[in-house]
Formats: structure tokens, C-alpha cells, sequence
């Protein structure tokens, strides 16, 4: 492990598998138990990017349901949606995961291009 990429909770944990003594046993799991408190209340935190990519993917998923049956690039949905390329691919991306939308593979002037649509 190199000593310059440990984290705070790494370290703790480092001491308490060392045991080095019981006082710092009961002060490593504090330690740990507070990082983990702290680490999932940021993980649940409602932040704005959080918001923001919401409502890209919502604003994908509206599109793609307006335009139900037919195939588009990321390219031509960030056009439509308002938004950058990789942030429709993203959105895009999350919809399929979510089984929302579908991906396909497809030929477009000799390359071959992923294309989304809503899922049926």
C-alpha cells in the first residue's frame, strides 16, 4: 500500500488490525465508525449535481418518449435535450440501465454508432 494514497479510514483500520493496544483499539473503531457516519450521510445527500443529473435523465427519458419507435445518437439527443454530448450519453446510459431505454449498435455512413431508443 503506498503510504501517499491511504485514507484516514485505512489508517484506523491499519491500527486496529495491528492491535497495538486497547486504548487505541476503542480509538481506531471511533475513528472508523464516525468516517462511515460521516461517508454515508454524503452518499445520501441530495446535491445539485445529483439534482442536475436527474433532471438530464428525465429530460432524455421525455424526449425519447416523444420520438417513441425511432433510434438517436448521443449527438442528436444533447441537440434536442439542450445539453453536452456526454452528459446525453450519461443520461442515456442510466435510462438503459434502468431498462427505460434501449441501445443498439448501428452503421451510419460506413461507422458504427450507438443509438438510443425507449425501451418497449
Amino acid at each position: 500500500m503506498n503510504i501517499n494514497t491511504i485514507t484516514a479510514r485505512q489508517y484506523f483500520q491499519n491500527v486496529l488490525d495491528a492491535h497495538l493496544s486497547d486504548e487505541m483499539d476503542a480509538l481506531s473503531a471511533k475513528y472508523i465508525a464516525g468516517l462511515d457516519a460521516r461517508n454515508e450521510k454524503r452518499k445520501s445527500a441530495d446535491t445539485k449535481e445529483k439534482q442536475a443529473v436527474r433532471e438530464r435523465s428525465a429530460a432524455v427519458l421525455s424526449f425519447l418518449t416523444e420520438h417513441k419507435g425511432e433510434s438517436f445518437t448521443r449527438e442528436a439527443i444533447a441537440e434536442a435535450v439542450n445539453i453536452k454530448t456526454g452528459e446525453a450519453q450519461a443520461a442515456a446510459l442510466a435510462l438503459t440501465r434502468e431498462g427505460k431505454a434501449a441501445k443498439a449498435e448501428v452503421k451510419i455512413d460506413k461507422a458504427r454508432r450507438v443509438v438510443y431508443t425507449l425501451a418497449e
